[in-house]
This record gives C-alpha cells, structure tokens and sequence, in this order.
C-alpha cells in the first residue's frame, strides 16, 4: 500500500505488547471514541522515517523528501480528521506510535508452504527504518509549524512510547495515540 491512504480506527487491527503500566493509554487493539484529552488514528502505507539530509547546492533536502512529504501530509490529515472538538495545542503530551512493516517474500516458505511463515523468520522488526527517526517524522507532521494540527510545537512531546512490528494482518501503517496530559 501506498502513502496517501488513510484508515478509519474501526478497520485498524495490530496486535501488540501491553505497555508498561507508566503508560496509561488505550492500547491501539481496543480504540475508544476519542476525547478533548486523547486522539486515537491510523495511517494506512509504508511508514517513512525523516533525518538523514543532503545538502543541493545550498540547499538542503531530506533523501527521502517526497516521500516523507507524502507521509507527513497523510499523518497530518488524520490528525486533523480526528481532532477532538476542544483538544488544547498547547498542552503537554504524551506520544505512542505503532509502526507496521511488511515481512519479506523471503519470510515465508514456497511450494506447499507458500504463505506460511518459516520457523527461521525474525520475531521482531529490526531492518532500518531507525524507530526515532520514524517518530520524527509523525511528531514533526502532527506539531508542524505552519498546520499545528495537534501541537504548537512538537517540543511539548514530553514522553513517547514507540514500537515497530512486522505486519500480521492487513494493516500496513501506523497507529498513533496522542494524550493531552494534565
């Protein structure tokens, strides 16, 4: 699937680990109706990471720029879409993000096994992206300086739960809870 195509949170499934009990979000397998103080989306398509830079004459552009441009307007279109009436940009948040890779052909068996998994593929999803420099670029498209659409700046971040899977069903994307904190 492609960057550009958004999913509504009834449609969203992901399995996960239960967060630490610091953590005191609604797990993403379970969305509830979102409120003035949470915000709850999923972003269909391959997750792009933002950082690594090349300098253009004098200019300088992320390597991945159209991509991540894409990413960041889809990421910031469901933020906008699912902004609870009364939500405070200027309030302190908490950040998680569930970030869904696809597994490789290579994963799987062929012939009579094609389609299942061989005991032989990784558990957890250890390929690049880096998991931070993918939270940049959604903490980056929900506080953007110019749409604001969640955050006035993306500094009142203030703690952030991240992880990043292989995909299991037919989410590709990410899913991603933000929480207004007291």
């Amino acid at each position: 699937m492609l960057p550009g195509r958004l999913l509504t949170l009834n449609n969203a499934k992901s399995q996960h680990q239960p967060l630490p009990s610091a953590f005191l979000m609604q797990p993403s397998t379970t969305p509830t109706p979102n409120s003035p103080s949470s915000v709850t989306f999923a972003v269909l398509g391959t997750p792009v990471p933002q950082g690594s830079m090349r300098a253009y004459n004098s200019r300088i552009v992320a390597n991945n720029a159209e991509s991540l441009a894409s990413w960041r307007s889809d990421v910031a279109a469901a933020a906008h879409r699912h902004k609870p009436v009364g939500w405070d940009i200027y309030a302190a948040v908490s950040l998680r993000c569930e970030f869904v890779f696809p597994r490789p052909l290579s994963h799987y068996g062929t012939g009579k096994n094609a389609g299942k998994l061989k005991d032989s593929a990784p558990v957890h999803y250890t390929k690049t992206p880096d998991l931070d420099k993918t939270v940049r670029g959604v903490a980056d498209a929900i506080g953007d300086a110019v749409a604001r659409v969640l955050l006035h700046n993306d500094s009142q971040i203030v703690s952030i739960y991240a992880t990043k899977r292989y995909q299991t069903d037919d989410f590709l994307g990410a899913i991603i809870t933000v929480t207004a904190l007291d």
